[in-house]
């Protein structure tokens, strides 16, 4: 069976990885991946895999490639939904591909496709057109187990529906460590700095500046504050770097730079709260790691991640309740001991992994 996987460089991170696995767990001679992205952004690790073909978007026609590989392929992913509105447009016109298309719900593709109304018929006829196709896909595939009810409930969909999560897990060098990491509690006891990490990127669903208005009365404490803006909303991160040094001076580390994996992975070692004030499923890359390394989070009660959490039995904490809480409880230690379980069978586990994505690339022979 021919498989083909479409995806941009949006999240490069996930998407070198996914690669792998599939090359390692999987007949290297049944997939094909496009990238649509400008030649020069590829990594090496893509760029050098034999069933890896870059369609440059510097270049016209891209479509006619792309169609071509969808006529001969068996079974169609898309990695998020990387399709232009017009190419939705034409698959729900060629239901005969549209039939064999696996979607790969993304957070902002699942969460956040609705464009903001603003009166206009351009912009009323794109929404319908993303509803439309989300509606008619055959095939979704959930990333997070809540965001499968997420795309019944909205859609009102039949699709055939898949929990197939991505795999960072088998890769991250974190979990090949042997980590001296420093409690919360040893740290209250040391009156050592307490380092505390908002969102991860420069979405504006993370709400950074209700955040850094609910952590100033804290200001006076002995804490520091980091915030990854490396990739997203360039020009809210900007925005979210001004007010939070204005709130905040030299406490405050915008981080602006993409750094390898295993740095990150480091730099993360070395925070003790993080806050991802979101109502929808993000950062996963971060929250995971974050959980395993026995860090503090704090989500809003309510919200999907939150929820999904605390129903599997990990410990995360409300941040609705930040506003009316004391630096010592925002500080207090955490039970962390089902987290690491569930990062163990859910995130680490190969063999789950490798049965997720079969019943996805069998989807078609159901």
């Amino acid at each position: 069976m021919k498989i083909l996987h479409i995806t941009t460089g949006a999240n490069y991170a996930v998407i070198t990885q996914y690669v792998r696995f599939v090359n390692e767990n999987f007949d290297i001679n049944e997939h094909t991946f496009l990238i649509l992205d400008k030649q020069e952004n590829i990594p090496i690790e893509l760029s050098d895999r034999s069933n890896t073909i870059v369609i440059d978007i510097n270049k016209g026609k891209q479509f006619n490639t792309i169609l071509s590989y969808m006529m001969k392929s068996d079974l169609i992913i898309l990695h998020s939904l990387c399709l232009s509105i017009y190419q939705q447009l034409f698959l729900l016109f060629n239901p005969f591909i549209l039939q064999k298309t696996v979607w790969v719900a993304w957070g902002m593709d699942l969460y956040q496709w609705k464009r903001e109304d603003n009166g206009s018929i351009l912009y009323k006829g794109r929404n319908l057109i993303s509803f439309i196709f989300r509606k008619k896909i055959n095939y979704f595939v959930g990333i997070f187990p809540p965001d499968i009810d997420y795309f019944k409930n909205t859609f009102k969909s039949r699709a055939k529906t898949f929990y197939a999560s991505y795999v960072g897990g088998l890769y991250n060098p974190l979990y090949e460590k042997d980590l001296n990491l420093i409690s919360l509690a040893e740290k209250r006891v040391n009156n050592d700095c307490i380092n505390i990490q908002i969102g991860h990127s420069c979405s504006s669903i993370l709400n950074h500046r209700q955040v850094l208005e609910a952590l100033q009365k804290f200001k006076s404490e002995n804490i520091n504050i980091y915030i990854p803006l490396s990739y997203g909303d360039m020009e809210y991160g900007n925005q979210v770097e001004e007010y939070a040094e204005t709130l905040f001076g030299d406490k405050v580390v915008c981080i602006r730079e993409m750094m390898a994996k295993e740095e990150y992975m480091d730099f993360l070692s070395t925070i003790d709260i993080a806050i991802f004030n979101t109502t929808r499923q993000i950062g996963l890359g971060n929250i995971t790691p974050l959980l395993y390394m026995e860090k503090k989070i704090f989500m809003p009660a309510g919200s999907i991640m939150y929820e999904y959490y605390k129903s599997v039995g990990v410990q995360v904490f409300d941040y609705n309740q930040l506003n009316n809480m004391e630096f010592r409880h925002f500080v207090s230690p955490v039970d962390t001991s089902n987290a690491k379980k569930y990062i163990e069978t859910q995130v680490k586990n190969k063999e789950l992994k490798i049965g997720m994505w079969t019943n996805v690339f069998n989807a078609v022979m159901k």
